[in-house]
């Protein structure tokens, strides 16, 4: 009889076979694995993708790049209650386990298992260092091992506070938000050290699902995790009952999580693309660089509402306009994305249409609710009501007020324009750039209308004429006949007559320098230009700072070469600067993230005009604004020099001009040229914007006049005639000359041109 041990044995043996082959493969399995781990290596030279800050003329932070946004802090500035609220609620055995927490993975298990559905992880914080540093993101059981292996490595050769410092500077917490200190900016908009229990614990609680607990998108979610966060930390006894109740009874500023208009976003656009060509990209977004800039952030804010006010007001004087595409389903039902938190006054949003009456439309923003009352839109045809809106569109609306009870809002109507601008500041003294708008909106269109757009200046462009005749010994009082003139010039093989004109159609002659360039009489710049000759025009203007190509023709004293608004500021910066000229320019000075120099600007100028002629000139200019097309200027109650510019049917309009410290100038016109209108001026589109800019950054300094040169000598004379005359002539005015040129007599009215200057004309 055979015993039950003998009848057993071949399955004994064959499970232990089993086992042996079972260990051995799981043996070259580990050792597989083992082979494959990344290297320690990288973490001992980890350095982490750091954000490159850009500064303003002030030192002050306002905007960013980065391809991860991170803002490394030490370990020793991160407030405990972080610390102790990310414990809490991702691996409360942090400082008890070796790369592995065994219990949360039995609770999570267990979790799971009860709610039939991943609810909860049971990653040990090293576990997640190690992922989001060496492996990807998918969810499979060989990462999960490998995850495993590196955690207990790390564990081997770093302490816990190391560790912990580089989980809280890597982890993302939501919204571009890389590490602790990004993340306190992105949603407290203050610095972590500065965080309260109660934003600490918010944020302990995002980097589970970030997107998922975020307080800008769902403020009650968010509460709720925030609130599961400070439970888990009082269990944990990292605080009391007293601190868990005070923090989970404030809820969220919601004004906090206001969505804002990114600060000066042309201006950090031709930043970026100059840092990039200079040190590259990887540099410009890993790299922690600190860019030091011109850019003062008050004359940005106050360019921009200068800009886009004007742009607004300027496209509501044609009408209203609904917005073009459909909206969707959920627009045209009212739920639109404002449903987070409250709209605040003086926001411009886009609301849905749900009630159409003859004198008010209902407007839904979300959870809010509210009317324009049609008859204070002065620039809407209330008759035509039933044909503009219908329900389910789509409108833009300012809010006026809040009421946050009744959830109801005080309205008016807005609407983006079709028109284009441009608003470019600058320092004369050096060349900095103060602000700069490129157009209307940056996400609408980032082509940036300040340096890239090349547009006719029209009568912008005369002072060009008259610095190149004072040069030569003109002066304001030169008189030149304003009567008709005709020129023969060759056009596609042909020659035509060319008759210039002036804008209100009449001549006034004999006609001063400085009359015909206060009130832009186009007669007597040609004329000018005939005297003085094309290539001396081209040459000065050229030597002011435009560096576009010119045109050999007379009609260049009426404006008809294309040039940027960054060359017309820069060279109207000349006059500013009496003769001097600085090239234009946006960073101070670039700095490592080690605070190692990299760059430094160095400001430099040039000669380029008599300070006689620029002082001389800038008096004539002062008088544009005193007495003629920029008179709306006179607003600012101080000495302005400047000049207007409206080209031929009024298809841009320009204002340049400026104090000895500050010059500035607008553009405005369509991107696609076409007229702005039968009867619009840069006196009525372009000069408002300006003045209204000029009039936020220059009221808290006093007035400064311009100061003349040693060789420049006062005059009284008749403003019409030019000539010496007595205080006691109602029409006398102040003005300068160049010693040894004051008028004595009527001037001879010019001589006709040296042949050389006739180029392809005929007279």
């Amino acid at each position: 009889m055979t015993r039950p041990f003998q009848s057993a044995a071949p399955v004994i043996w064959s499970l232990l076979v089993l086992m042996a082959i079972s260990l051995g493969v799981a043996g070259g399995l580990f050792a597989a694995y083992l082979r494959d781990l990344p290297t320690l290596d990288a973490l001992e030279e980890y350095r982490a993708s750091l954000v490159t800050t850009l500064y303003s003329d002030h030192d002050e932070p306002f905007a960013t790049f980065f391809e991860q946004k991170r803002i490394w802090v030490p370990l020793s500035k991160i407030p405990k209650h972080l610390i102790n609220g990310i414990i809490a609620v991702e691996d409360v055995q942090f400082y008890r386990h070796r790369g592995i927490n065994f219990r949360g993975i039995a609770r999570a298990l267990l979790a799971n298992v009860r709610a039939l559905r991943p609810v909860e992880g049971g990653s040990s914080i090293t576990q997640q260092l190690a992922k989001v540093l060496f492996l990807t993101p998918d969810k499979n059981v060989s990462r999960k091992i490998k995850e495993a292996l590196l955690a207990i490595e790390i564990e081997k050769y770093y302490s816990k506070d190391k560790i912990l410092e580089l989980y809280l500077n890597q982890v993302y917490f939501g919204h571009g938000a890389y590490g602790v200190e990004s993340a306190a900016q992105t949603y407290f908009k203050k610095p972590v050290d500065q965080l309260n229990l109660t934003e600490t614990a918010t944020l302990a609680g995002l980097p589970r699902a970030p997107n998922y607990y975020s307080p800008i998108i769902d403020k009650e979610r968010a509460i709720r995790r925030r609130n599961h966060v400070l439970a888990r930390m009082l269990d944990s006894g990292f605080i009391t009952h007293e601190q868990a109740a005070q923090a989970s009874a404030v809820s969220f500023d919601e004004s906090l999580f206001a969505r804002t208009r990114n600060l000066a976003p042309y201006f950090v656009e031709h930043v970026r693309q100059t840092l990039e060509d200079k040190y590259g990209t990887y540099a410009v977004y890993h790299g922690g660089l600190k860019i030091y800039t011109t850019l003062n952030i008050a004359m940005q804010r106050s360019a921009d509402d200068a800009l886009i006010g004007g742009l607004r007001e300027t496209d509501k004087a044609r009408g209203f306009r609904p917005i073009r595409h459909a909206p969707s389903t959920a627009q045209a039902s009212g739920r639109v994305s404002y449903s987070y938190r409250a709209p605040k006054a003086g926001e411009v949003l886009t609301g849905t249409v749900t009630k159409v009456l003859p004198t008010a439309i209902t407007i839904q923003l979300g959870r809010y609710q509210g009317e324009v009352i049609l008859e204070k839109v002065d620039w809407l045809d209330a008759s035509q009501t039933n044909k503009q809106f219908q329900p389910g569109m789509e409108v833009k609306v300012q809010v006026l007020k809040v009421h946050e009870g009744s959830k109801r809002l005080e309205l008016s109507l807005e609407q983006d324009p079709e028109i284009e601008g441009a608003l470019l500041a600058l320092d004369p003294g050096d060349g900095g750039i103060k602000a700069m708008v490129g157009g209307y909106d940056f996400e609408r269109s980032k082509f940036n209308r300040a340096l890239q757009a090349r547009r006719q200046p029209g009568s912008a462009f005369k002072p060009f004429v008259y610095a190149s005749a004072f040069d030569r010994g003109l002066t304001p009082s030169t008189i030149i006949e304003d009567s008709p003139v005709s020129y023969v010039i060759p056009v596609d093989g042909k020659r035509i007559q060319w008759r210039p004109g002036n804008y209100d159609r009449k001549f006034r002659g004999p006609t001063t320098l400085r009359y015909g360039l206060e009130h832009s009489i186009n007669v007597i710049a040609v004329k000018l230009i005939e005297r003085v000759g094309v290539d001396a025009v081209i040459n000065m203007a050229h030597e002011m700072g435009i560096s576009s190509e010119l045109r050999r023709e007379y009609a260049l004293a009426l404006g008809v070469s294309e040039v940027t608004l960054s060359e017309m500021v820069s060279s109207f910066g000349v006059l500013a600067r009496t003769g001097m000229r600085s090239t234009p320019y946006a960073i101070r000075q670039v700095m490592d993230n080690k605070g190692a120099m990299l760059e430094q600007h160095i400001a430099e100028s040039r000669r380029v005009m008599k300070e006689e002629t620029a002082f001389i000139l800038t008096n004539v200019l002062k008088g544009v604004v005193e007495r003629g097309t920029g008179s709306r200027a006179r607003a600012l109650g101080r000495p302005i020099a400047a000049k207007t510019g409206t080209t031929q049917e009024a298809t841009d309009a320009w204002f340049i001009g400026y104090t000895p410290s500050l010059v500035a100038g607008v553009w405005i016109g369509y991107d696609t040229k076409r007229s702005l209108g039968p009867h619009e001026t840069s006196a009525t589109l372009a000069v408002p914007i300006w003045t209204r800019f000029m009039q936020r950054v220059l009221k808290d300094t006093p007035p400064e006049d311009f100061t003349a040169p040693e060789h420049v000598v006062p005059v009284l004379v008749n403003y019409m005639s030019g000539l010496p005359t007595t205080p006691h002539d109602k029409d006398a005015i102040k003005e300068f000359f160049l010693q040894g040129t004051e008028p004595m007599q009527i001037e001879a009215r010019g001589t006709n041109p040296a042949p050389e200057n006739l180029l392809q004309f005929q007279r």
